[in-house]
């Protein structure tokens, strides 16, 4: 074991110093990162709720869907109703509303 610690260098006690600083680095960086957030957040703008999103308006009725749903409506204008429905649907969520 002396002999191990007799033959480093001074360039092995830079490698093995450097190393070490390694996770004191990542410490401190997980710190100051987490001290940011926290002042973000404290000084962050806060979002409406969802509930106060304007309400949708569909072509069709909760009737005509059910009706739908158990095969009882077929006809082309129920379905283009109901794929501008799901269309607007898809417009909704996507912008984020």
């Amino acid at each position: 074991m002396d002999a191990l610690w007799s033959n480093t260098t001074l360039q092995d006690w830079i490698a093995l110093g450097l190393i070490a600083m390694v996770p004191v680095l990542m410490v401190v960086a997980v710190l100051l990162i987490r001290s940011e957030l926290k002042r973000y957040a404290q000084s962050a703008k806060v979002e409406p709720s969802r509930s106060s999103a304007p309400p949708l308006h569909l072509k069709t009725t909760r009737a005509q869907r059910e009706q739908w749903r158990m095969g009882k409506q077929r006809h082309p204008r129920a379905l283009a109703d109901l794929a501008d429905d799901v269309e607007t649907l898809l417009k909704r969520v996507d912008t984020g509303r």
